[in-house]
């Protein structure tokens, strides 16, 4: 029988995937969700019944407790998803109402935070105890593994790499704004319509993976969208290279999946900023738990839990 086996829920902010992962980080089942409707009572009663479909398909095993990713700010200690101000919540008790309607224990986490936990239990950070790790999606966000833990910071709001600010150097004009807003998916599409390209592709808005896609084809407006990604991310992975020294620096997230077009200027980037000392450069990639990180992270958050406490 499986020692550990958690009942893992990724949530994000357009779908949200629910399923079973062993200890050892083996994906039993998985299903992915889009939400009908966000607000909080409806993202609770999505999450239960996803939740109960897979207890009633896998009904052999036994779950050993519930593993979550959440978006924005989130207080694991007490169950609290404190904000997500993109989805409107805020305050949610979620860990106690899920503990109240299933009874298992439930563990939470930030998105980012649980990624980068998944990454140093199953992914490419096994024996590396210096790393940051950046979730590049609709949004950026931060986490950062020093002296092999997980650090928050004294507030609990360390790695908001996304807030970190940069130079948009587009247009000459010296606008300064939040990496989030030039370099996430969303950031990404409007740095091409700017450079360009069409503000509607197919009827659509232009998204990550169709800008990647015409990247591929050799678009020239989308190849310097790319250009423009891997130069945004570079300024900032250097800053925080300066300050805390990483082995590795590690990318996730859907704009992650598109790294080899902007891998090079992003490097060039960087190595342009650390020229200071003779700096060595930490190794840059991309996940290797590709779309499956989210998941894997809600189950890592709460193995480790669970190793610790028992």
């Amino acid at each position: 029988m499986d020692r550990k086996v958690i009942l893992s829920v990724d949530v994000g902010g357009s779908k949200y995937v629910v399923g079973l992962v062993r200890e050892n980080g083996q994906i039993i089942c998985k299903r992915r969700y889009n939400w009908r409707h966000i607000s909080a009572d409806s993202v609770v009663e999505q999450i239960t019944e996803a939740m109960q479909q897979a207890i009633r398909e896998n009904q052999g095993v036994q779950i050993s407790a519930v593993g979550m990713t959440i978006p924005g700010l989130v207080d694991p200690a007490a169950g609290v998803w404190v904000s997500a101000r993109f989805m409107g919540i805020y305050g949610l008790h979620i860990g106690r109402i899920l503990t109240e309607r299933f009874g298992y224990r439930v563990f939470l986490d930030n998105d980012c935070n649980a990624s980068a936990i998944a990454e140093r239990m199953y992914g490419v950070c096994k024996r590396t105890d210096h790393f940051i790790y950046l979730t590049v999606s609709n949004s950026i966000g931060g986490a950062l593994y020093l002296n092999g833990e997980l650090y928050r910071g004294a507030f609990g709001n360390a790695g908001e790499i996304g807030e970190c600010y940069v130079d948009e150097g587009l247009d000459g004009s010296g606008r300064r704004d939040a990496l989030e807003n030039f370099a996430s998916g969303r950031g990404l599409a409007a740095t091409y319509v700017k450079l360009g390209g069409s503000p509607k592709i197919d009827g659509e808005a232009p998204e990550g993976l169709t800008i990647s896609r015409l990247a591929q084809k050799g678009d020239p407006v989308a190849l310097k969208a790319f250009e423009m990604e891997g130069r945004y991310l570079g300024q900032v992975i250097a800053m925080c290279c300066s300050v805390l020294d990483p082995e590795k620096v590690i990318l996730g997230g859907g704009v992650a999946l598109a790294f080899d077009q902007y891998k090079e200027p992003l490097i060039r980037t960087v190595k342009q900023e650390l020229n200071i000392g003779g700096k060595t450069i930490p190794l840059i990639r991309p996940t290797g738990l590709g779309d499956d990180g989210g998941l894997l992270g809600a189950a890592a958050v709460a193995v480790l839990e669970l190793n610790h406490f028992g």
